[in-house]
């Protein structure tokens, strides 16, 4: 090795030139690794995109960032998801075993697997017949009808005795 090093800085040999790029090279490239391990190790947890090191840890003892005397940060706080609120019953009028005058049948809209409910109001008996689902039905006053939407599609609610459709029920796939 004391060939390699011969010759001292000043004699202008080839030898020395690459020995001193070689030495220069080999220590940049040391330090310049040292300094990024050390940023990406030390420093890398204050961060907003900070890989979650200390997943299983409790949020709150991580401090806001390294060397800070503040409190430790908190979790966002997560807000209970809202109940959803229950669709509202729909009301089909019947007067005289027919629509309100000036309006036509009710549209009413389900999703094919859930119970599907509406009120019927009328003030004298009625009969119906719900075409396609084979419900037919006799009510003396407002009553609520139910039943689960097992088909996809429209389907006509009728007055038995005049024929009218009252109301129209779309049944829709999920």
């Amino acid at each position: 090795m004391a060939p390699f090093f011969a010759g001292g800085s000043g004699d202008g040999s080839t030898r020395s030139r690459w020995t001193d790029r070689i030495v220069g090279i080999l220590v940049g490239v040391v330090l310049g690794l040292g300094v990024l391990v050390y940023f990406v190790f030390v420093h890398s947890e204050g961060t907003i995109d900070a890989p979650k090191v200390n997943e299983g840890k409790e949020p709150s003892t991580v401090p806001a960032h390294p060397g800070s005397p503040e409190e430790p940060a908190e979790a966002p706080k997560k807000k209970p998801k809202p109940k959803p609120k229950p669709k509202p019953v729909p009301v089909v009028e019947v007067v005289g075993g027919a629509p309100p005058e000036g309006s036509g049948p009710e549209q009413l809209h389900f999703t094919k697997g859930e119970k599907a409910s509406f009120v019927i109001e009328t003030s004298e008996p009625f009969s119906f017949e719900i075409k396609g689902l084979g419900i037919t039905q006799s009510i003396e006053s407002t009553s609520t009808i139910s039943f689960k939407a097992t088909k996809a599609g429209q389907f006509p609610v009728i007055a038995t005795a005049t024929l009218i459709g009252v109301a129209d029920i779309q049944i829709s796939k999920k």
